[in-house]
């Protein structure tokens, strides 16, 4: 509705800026509702408005939404190729946000393709420019980025660092609700490595999250946690119990199908120990309903494969033949996708080796420009010099020479703080208020020099153009 009524307002009011806006809501509505086609064609229209309007901070936006599409196609190219956009755009339009999030956006492509080098590179990136330009969150999502990385790699050493200086740098920016997210990822960690006791531990150490827990209303997230830690002693009527406390709140969540699903199979595996086989098989398949929902193929081949055990324990062998047969259909799927996914890091790595290459050859370009431009003011600040001298040859009064000894010299120097332009913008990353006091500084050294050398020059000029002219004089009357 909200979206209907900004495209309204921009159409009528020319903004074609917040039409673009208006598509990219549209798109990713259309995706809440599984309508990729939809969401494609939107974004598509908001990439083609953002091009007629010629805004590249707008372009990155789009190609970013457009990103964001082609993953949930599980186009994996294709996202690459925009993420690769969306970074191009952010630093033609030199907005410091956008450069940071697209440098982020590609760690966590990386990360999700398992390439995690790369990961940790983009989001080691994206940390240093953006404490550089004082983006704080996305500072704090690289911190927490690099540490979930991290325990990807099994490196909890690193990941837990990582997260340690996440929740400093939390406290530091006084955000309470960002230090609940790094408590969250810190209990599911500690949860699925079906290590209960280090969650404890850490709980015991850092008895702040407890409070964080209870003032967020997420207590249930820790008897889970008691549930893992009961189960792992065998105390199977106590992870249930704790499990049934927690069960309201967890199936009472919108959408969130993973979380949902891993609730159910955990409850599955308590009451298999239990021997309760027909409460089991209620339980797989309400994690095969959430499963589906998530379109995830490691759900789904991991409960069709409980879903066999369990119909086998049953009796209902026609059941368990199904549920067997299933498994074996995602299995073969996920074998396919592994090698496409191999594939697919072969063409990645191209299309990369093609962007780096081509950002090469324009920079290449740019810099064989520049090199061109400048060796043209070199020759036409000689040539202006050169003129100064042959003007003293000819009876020309010195306050014209003067004064245009006086521009060249504005030129010769202008030049100069030009050639330094470059490296003040890095010394001071582009701060306006550096970049001025830089530039202060430099003029101030150079205004007694100018002066002294155009009155040193201006003598020197005259002086060798008058000892010319009498030569040529005295060579004729010869």
């Amino acid at each position: 509705m909200y979206s209907d009524k900004c495209m309204q307002i921009a159409t009528e009011s020319g903004l074609n800026a917040y039409k673009a806006a208006a598509l990219m809501r549209y798109a990713r509505y259309s995706l809440n509702l599984s309508q990729h086609q939809k969401a494609l064609d939107y974004n598509n229209q908001a990439i083609s408005l953002a091009s007629s309007i010629g805004s590249d901070s707008l372009l990155s936006l789009t190609y970013g939404s457009i990103a964001n599409t082609w993953d949930n196609m599980a186009n994996k190219l294709s996202q690459f190729q925009a993420l690769l956009n969306k970074r191009d755009f952010a630093e033609k339009s030199k907005v410091h946000f956008l450069i940071a999030d697209s440098y982020f956006s590609l760690g966590t492509f990386y990360e999700e393709t398992e390439d995690y080098e790369k990961a940790k590179d983009f989001y080691t990136l994206c940390m240093r420019q953006a404490a550089s330009w004082k983006e704080y969150l996305l500072v704090f999502y690289s911190y927490r980025a690099m540490a979930g990385t991290y325990i990807a790699q099994k490196n909890e050493r690193l990941g837990l660092s990582y997260y340690d200086r996440a929740l400093h740098y939390a406290d530091s920016l006084g955000m309470q609700n960002l230090q609940l997210q790094i408590y969250l990822d810190l209990l599911n960690y500690y949860f699925n490595s079906s290590d209960p006791e280090k969650g404890f531990d850490y709980l015991a150490r850092h008895p702040q999250l407890m409070d964080f827990i209870r003032q967020y209303g997420i207590e249930y997230q820790v008897n889970k946690l008691y549930a893992a830690l009961e189960d792992s002693r065998k105390k199977y009527d106590s992870a249930l119990h704790y499990l049934r406390i927690a069960e309201p709140f967890e199936l009472g969540q919108k959408n969130n199908f993973s979380e949902k699903y891993s609730f159910c199979m955990q409850m599955a595996a308590v009451l298999k120990e239990q021997g309760r086989r027909q409460d089991q098989r209620k339980y797989l398949l309400l994690a095969k309903s959430y499963a589906d929902s998530s379109q995830n193929l490691y759900f789904q081949r991991d409960v069709a494969q409980e879903l066999d055990s369990v119909y086998m324990a049953l009796g209902d062998y026609r059941n368990a033949a199904l549920y067997l047969s299933t498994f074996n259909v995602y299995r073969d799927s996920l074998e396919t996708l592994s090698k496409q996914k191999d594939l697919l890091n072969i063409e990645i790595e191209n299309a990369n080796k093609r962007a780096e290459l081509q950002k090469a050859e324009e920079e290449e370009a740019t810099r064989a420009r520049n090199n061109l431009e400048y060796m043209g003011i070199t020759a036409a600040i000689a040539t202006v010099f050169i003129i100064l001298v042959l003007l003293g040859v000819f009876r020309i009064s010195p306050g014209v020479i003067r004064a245009l000894g006086f521009f060249a010299f504005i030129f010769l120097f202008e030049f100069i703080v030009l050639l330094l332009d470059a490296q003040i913008h890095e010394i001071t990353h582009g701060e306006p208020w550096k970049v001025l006091g830089v530039k202060i500084i430099i003029i101030a050294l150079l205004l007694p020099l100018h002066h002294w050398l155009e009155e040193r020059m201006m003598h020197y000029l005259t002086a060798k153009a008058h000892t010319i002219r009498s030569k040529i004089f005295s060579h004729k009357n010869g």
